[in-house]
């Protein structure tokens, strides 16, 4: 059986992952959007989104990282953006385009990698991918041309140091204890935890 064909337990695993997620955005979004308001008055508002960008990828990051087929990541990221827009996010359906861009940040850097290597080197690489992916589009987008270029790069900064944190690192061990705690049963993580641990 080909080992990146999809099963029921996948469709249900990437919903309740997207679900989570989703209220997870929804909440990181307003807190944003409070940080925004703070740092407004000091000229630096577009800030205040940056250190949640992290938390954004890791629906992602989770999806692909647990179940290691190709798409898991960019459909898990695209649910998640979708549930939050369902939710109120203020911003629209334009974040369902965000969720795309998101999503294929971290599929670009696993699929150069042939679906095959999934040690946190290269989950802080897809990080790092997805942070300049979206900021590209944010320039694109967004309207961050406008922006003056150090306080871009302190962004971009800011954002990569993010997603290192909750994608790089988090998601790894958050997803590896599950899978050890026997939660992931059946997923190609918990085969990948098995072996280690035989080894």
């Amino acid at each position: 059986m080909n080992k990146y064909q999809w099963k029921l337990k996948d469709v249900l695993m990437i919903a309740i992952a997207a679900v989570l997620f989703g209220v997870v955005y929804l909440g990181c979004t307003y807190a944003g959007g409070f940080l925004y308001g703070i740092l407004a008055p000091l000229g630096m508002g577009s800030l205040g989104y940056e250190p949640f960008y992290g938390i954004y990828f890791m629906a992602a990051a989770f999806g692909i990282y647990v179940m290691r087929k190709p798409g898991t990541g960019l459909i898990a990221e695209v649910l998640a953006a979708v549930i939050e827009c369902l939710l109120g996010n203020f911003f629209g359906p334009i974040i369902i385009l965000s969720g795309i861009v998101q999503g294929l940040g971290f599929e670009a850097i696993i699929a150069l990698k042939r679906y095959k290597k999934f040690d946190k080197i290269t989950m802080i690489e897809g990080a790092i991918l997805c942070s300049i992916f979206t900021l590209i589009y944010n320039l694109i987008v967004s309207g961050y041309n406008k922006i003056a270029l150090p306080i871009l790069l302190l962004m971009l900064g800011v954002r990569i140091i993010s997603a290192i944190i909750f994608d790089g690192l988090i998601t790894p061990i958050f997803a590896d204890g599950l899978a050890k705690a026997g939660v992931l049963k059946g997923y190609a993580i918990s085969d990948s935890i098995k072996q280690d641990l035989e080894d």
